[in-house]
């Protein structure tokens, strides 16, 4: 987290086009009225968006003040044998007139949800604290509110202004001026001259996934300044303080078998947890019927040369046709699909 004395929309970079989306919807809901939702993976930056947002808008002046789920803060004083309604007051009387950041929406109870419900809607009562309310969350932020652990009603109170904040994976435009400028930052805090970064150390950045995104990307910063005192980081340097990962091999680069197998292990995580049947007769199908489908093309429809270039015999290739619907004549009645078959066909 950044010290209070420096300006965040320092580091908020927007080169790439998705950060300039996220940099224009900050402006938009920059004026301090209704709540605003911030989403995204952990580590991008969503703390930081808040609090461009804050200091972007007419309560800049004001308080800010951040939040856990249980409304415990290193901004607020803790008090024995409190709950978290008592806490939730206490933030919102700190933060009144300007921000108050709730941290991990999805984690809040339904007390506090309540609490946070009638302090927006009531914000502009007489006898009631007039808060910006921001909320971070993660991406599958809706997956809680189908299990009714964000209470629906709450949700649409942030649903309209929702910032989703990018992966770092997603923005590597601006991966060249974030690593300046947090290399910059942690050179200045131990009092040295920033050092330069060769075009190799930059590439070696730019080929990393960063799972840890923005986040990770700050601690790499760090471990590069204590490590390396000479005036330019090159790209050894890099190598040494990056973790070692296998390199990402596109899916058409992959062997056939290979291929498939990154494609059924992403079919196996979907169905995890829900009861699927027949999967060996429903994967060989769906290798099946593209296999079908493309040589019956090549062959103009001829069954009888598609049965020779397949191997099959003509009565058994009409077989497995019919089997799988592919008949010209099949009936337009089709059973509803089951978990296995929509997860397949997102594979």
């Amino acid at each position: 987290m950044l010290r209070s004395t420096l300006r965040a929309g320092d580091f908020l970079v927007a080169e790439s086009r998705a950060m300039r989306a996220v940099a224009e919807q900050v402006e938009a809901y920059a004026d301090g009225g209704a709540p605003v939702l911030i989403t995204g993976e952990h580590g991008t930056g969503r703390e930081l968006v808040a609090r461009v947002l804050h200091q972007r808008g007419p309560r800049g002046a004001a308080h800010f003040i951040t939040v856990r789920p249980t409304f415990e803060s290193s901004d607020l004083v803790k008090i024995e044998g409190d709950d978290a309604c008592d806490r939730a007051n206490r933030a919102l009387r700190a933060a009144a007139g300007g921000t108050l950041v709730v941290k991990d929406m999805i984690d809040l109870s339904a007390p506090s949800q309540r609490t946070l419900k009638r302090a927006i809607r009531d914000r502009k009562s007489p006898n009631q604290h007039d808060v910006h309310v921001v909320a971070t969350a993660d991406v599958d932020v809706e997956h809680a509110v189908d299990a009714q652990i964000v209470k629906r009603d709450f949700f649409d109170l942030f649903a309209q202004r929702r910032i989703e904040v990018p992966a770092l994976r997603d923005r590597t435009d601006d991966l060249p001026a974030l690593s300046e400028r947090w290399i910059k930052h942690y050179a200045a805090e131990v009092g040295r001259t920033k050092p330069t970064i060769s075009s190799r150390a930059h590439a070696r950045l730019a080929e990393y996934p960063w799972p840890g995104n923005v986040a990770e990307l700050k601690s790499i910063a760090r471990r590069l300044i204590v490590r390396v005192q000479r005036s330019k980081i090159e790209a050894g340097d890099v190598d040494e303080v990056l973790p070692v990962v296998s390199t990402r091999v596109p899916l058409e680069d992959l062997a056939f078998e290979e291929m498939v197998k990154a494609k059924l292990a992403g079919l196996l995580a979907r169905i995890d947890g829900y009861p699927v049947h027949d999967l060996y007769e429903k994967v060989l199908a769906r290798v099946e019927r593209p296999l079908l489908d493309l040589v019956l093309a090549h062959t103009g429809g001829n069954q009888v040369k598609a049965a020779a270039l397949l191997g099959l015999n003509r009565n058994t290739l009409r077989k497995k046709l019919a089997g799988l619907g592919m008949e010209q004549n099949k009936s337009k009645s089709q059973k509803k699909p089951g978990r296995e078959d929509l997860a397949l066909d997102e594979a």
